[in-house]
C-alpha cells in the first residue's frame, strides 16, 4: 500500500513537469518532498539536509543545485499554478465536488491578500504594508513586509462534507511603483486580481468560474474585465450610487437610448426604508446553519459594472445581534442564498494561508534577490495544494490516515474531518516509512523502536 502512495506523490508532482526541464523537474521533486519532511524554517539547505543523499529513490543531486533552482532555472510561478489548476486541482474537483459533476464544471476561486514580514533593507521588493490581519481600534499595524495577492479553489470533498477546504493555485507579489521597471510595469492590487481571474480562464476555458473577493476588489478594474463565463461576487458599497435598470421601451424624439434609469437609495437608506419584500432564508455559515432575512434587487452599479446589470443583496440578522451586510452577485439569476453563502465561505482562504504559515513557513523563507522572492514563497503555498490533493486522492487510505477511529483519536471521537496537520503527517508517515525501510534491512523489531521516532518526525499530534 504504502509503494502504492509514493507512486501516487510521484504521479501527482509529475502533472507539473511541463513548467521545467528534465533536469529541474527532478531538482522540483526533490525540493518539494524536503519541504513536506522538514521540520524547521524551509532554507534552502534545511531542505538538503533533509533531502540527504537519497530520496524517493533518486540521488540527491550538489547543495548548489537546488539554491539555483530559485534564482537561476528557467520556470515560472503563474505558469506553475495554471498547471496546478488545470491538472491536479480540476480533475480533483470534478471527482469530489458534488455540485461540479455537470459538464462544463463549476469551480471557485477565493481571492485575497496577505502580508508576509520580512527582516533586512536589501529584501527585494520588501517595504512598509498595512497588516490586515491585526485588528487593532486605536492604529494601523504597518511592518516591512511583502504583499501578496493569493487565489485559492474551494472544494467540498463528499466524503467530508459539509467541510470546506482551499487549495492555494497562485500568488502574485505586489510591487512599488520604485520596483517597477519596463519589463515588469507597475499594476496596482486590482488589476493583479483581475490578471489572475484571466489566468484561471485561459487554464479552465470550459468551466464556469466563480469567484468570490473581498468589497476591496469591487472596482472597475476587476469587474470591467470579467471574461465569458465568469462571474464575482463581493461586498457593495453602504452609500454605492445605484440606478434602475434602464426602461425597455424606446425613447421618443431624438438621441440615444438612455443607458441607466432613475436614481436608486444607497443601500444603507434602502435597508432602513424599506419594511416589506424581506424574506427568510436559511443559509450555511461555517460549520452551522443560521437563519437571515434579506432583500434582494436587481440594478445597475453604474460606476463599477457600467451597463452590466447586479443582484444586490441586503442581509439582516432576525436577533439584532449583527450589522446588516451588503453583497452584490455580476450574476442576476443568482439566488439569494447561493450569493450570500459564497461570501460566508470565504473562511477557507485565511485557514490556508494560516497553514502554509505555520507549517510551511510561508513568511520565513529566506531568498532576498529578485527572482527567489518571487519563487519561494508561493512554492510553500503551491505545496500544501499537492499535499491536500495527495491526501484526498488516495492519502486518506495509509494506515496512518485521520480520522479513522484509530486510538489516537480516542480524544476526539467526534472528528469529521481531517485537519491540514493530519494530511501532512500521512505524507510524512508514508515517506519516511518508504525511507527506513528500502534502504535498510532492519529486523521487525528493530523497526519498532523506529516507530517513536518516525512519530516525531511526522509532527503526528
Amino acid at each position: 500500500m504504502d509503494a502504492s502512495l509514493i507512486a501516487q506523490w510521484e504521479q501527482l508532482c509529475q502533472a507539473l513537469r511541463p513548467a521545467f526541464t528534465s533536469p529541474t523537474f527532478a531538482t522540483f521533486l526533490h525540493i518539494v518532498t524536503g519541504w513536506v519532511l522538514c521540520r524547521s524554517k524551509p532554507t534552502v539547505t534545511n531542505l538538503v539536509r533533509t533531502i540527504g543523499h537519497r530520496l524517493l529513490g533518486h540521488a540527491a543531486k550538489h547543495w548548489s543545485t537546488y539554491h539555483r533552482f530559485f534564482y537561476w532555472a528557467s520556470w515560472s510561478p503563474d505558469h506553475l499554478g495554471q498547471l496546478l489548476l488545470q491538472h491536479v486541482v480540476a480533475p480533483l474537483v470534478r471527482s469530489h465536488d458534488t455540485e461540479s459533476k455537470s459538464h462544463p464544471g463549476v469551480i471557485e476561486l477565493l481571492i485575497d491578500g496577505t502580508t508576509t514580514e520580512r527582516c533586512g533593507k536589501h529584501v527585494a521588493f520588501a517595504g512598509y504594508f498595512k497588516d490586515a490581519s491585526v485588528s487593532n481600534t486605536v492604529r494601523s499595524v504597518v511592518r516591512w513586509s511583502h504583499q501578496w495577492l493569493i487565489g485559492v479553489i474551494a472544494l467540498r470533498p463528499k466524503k467530508y462534507a459539509p467541510w470546506v477546504t482551499a487549495l492555494p493555485v497562485f500568488a502574485m507579489l505586489y510591487r512599488k511603483p520604485n520596483d517597477c521597471d519596463t519589463h515588469h510595469p507597475f499594476r496596482t492590487q486590482h488589476q493583479m486580481a483581475a490578471a489572475m481571474i484571466q489566468q484561471a480562464h485561459e487554464a479552465l476555458p470550459e468551466w464556469t468560474l466563480r469567484v468570490t473577493a473581498d468589497g476591496q476588489f469591487a472596482t472597475r478594474e476587476v469587474t470591467g474585465q470579467l471574461p465569458e463565463g465568469v462571474n464575482l461576487v463581493s461586498r457593495i458599497r453602504r452609500d454605492a450610487a445605484l440606478h434602475a435598470l434602464p426602461p425597455q421601451r424606446r425613447q421618443r424624439g431624438p438621441g440615444r437610448p438612455p443607458k441607466k434609469g432613475k436614481r436608486l437609495p444607497t443601500p444603507r437608506v434602502m435597508a432602513q426604508r424599506r419594511k416589506k419584500g424581506w424574506q427568510t432564508i436559511e443559509v450555511r455559515k461555517g460549520a452551522t446553519t443560521v437563519q437571515r432575512e434579506v432583500y434582494s434587487l436587481v440594478c445597475l452599479w453604474y460606476h463599477v459594472c457600467r451597463d452590466q446589470p447586479i443582484k444586490l443583496v441586503i442581509v439582516r440578522d432576525p436577533k439584532g445581534h449583527q450589522q446588516d451586510d451588503f453583497f452584490f452577485g455580476t450574476d442576476p439569476a443568482a439566488t439569494e442564498q447561493e450569493i450570500v453563502e459564497r461570501y460566508y465561505a470565504r473562511w477557507p482562504i485565511e485557514e490556508s494561508i494560516q497553514q502554509s504559515k505555520q507549517f510551511h513557513g510561508f513568511e520565513q523563507v529566506q531568498g532576498w534577490c529578485p527572482k527567489t522572492v518571487e519563487r519561494q514563497a508561493p512554492l510553500a503555498l503551491f505545496v500544501q495544494t499537492l499535499v491536500k490533493a495527495w491526501y484526498l486522492r488516495c492519502g486518506h487510505q495509509a494506515r496512518s490516515a485521520t480520522p479513522k477511529g484509530s486510538q489516537r483519536d480516542d480524544w476526539m471521537p467526534d472528528k469529521s474531518h481531517p485537519s491540514y496537520l493530519d494530511m501532512l503527517a500521512t505524507l510524512r508517515d508514508v515517506i519516511w516509512d518508504h525511507r527506513i525501510n528500502d534502504n535498510s534491512g532492519l529486523w521487525p523489531r528493530l523497526r519498532k523502536i523506529f516507530q517513536p521516532l518516525k512519530f516525531t518526525l511526522c509532527a503526528a499530534t
